[in-house]
């Protein structure tokens, strides 16, 4: 239950930091989307309802804090998150290689979707870009995914080893 109300906070939170801390560490040439990292990992790892409300809240903070179409990036999210369920059931996910590859096609996914979004919609053409700005974000989020991994299971290690002794200790009470 405490998951579902700590939710919104810590995934704004994470949100801000991946808008203001990692854009500083690459110097404002990178954007580094953890957070598509972080939905794929969730779409391997967690439970339908609890990886999906990550999704849509990780989707609904980037599209407020972005300023971009609201709804865009929750509907992405979904949409791989929902697909990383899927070829969870089919493939074995651990290996660095896999997760490399995956992310990579989510991560140019993302953007052809993005990028498709902003010429029918909004009539602005960022195909030129492709090159210079987004494939680097690509793969720089694609070559870190590996260790996001690792970082993500070892939090969720320690996390449900404090869930596991509040049970304990609501039980012997």
């Amino acid at each position: 239950m405490i998951y579902y109300l700590l939710l919104p906070f810590f995934s704004f939170l994470f949100i801000v930091l991946q808008t203001t801390v990692f854009e500083l560490l690459f110097l404002h040439r990178v954007s580094v989307e953890i957070s598509l990292v972080l939905v794929i990992y969730a779409g391997f790892h967690m439970d339908v309802l609890k990886g999906g409300l990550l999704s849509f809240a990780l989707g609904f903070f980037l599209d407020t804090i972005t300023g971009s179409t609201i709804g865009l990036y929750v509907i992405l999210y979904l949409s791989i998150f929902f697909i990383s369920v899927l070829v969870s059931l089919r493939v074995y996910a651990e290996r660095a290689l896999f997760i490399l590859s995956y992310v990579l096609v989510c991560a140019l996914f993302e953007c052809c979707v993005v990028l498709m979004f902003f010429k029918h919609f909004q009539d602005l053409d960022l195909f030129h870009k492709f090159y210079t700005l987004f494939l680097p974000q690509i793969l720089v989020v694609s070559l870190i995914s590996p260790a996001c991994f690792n970082s993500f299971r070892r939090f969720g290690d320690i996390l449900n080893v404090a869930v596991e002794r509040s049970d304990k200790r609501a039980r012997n009470r």
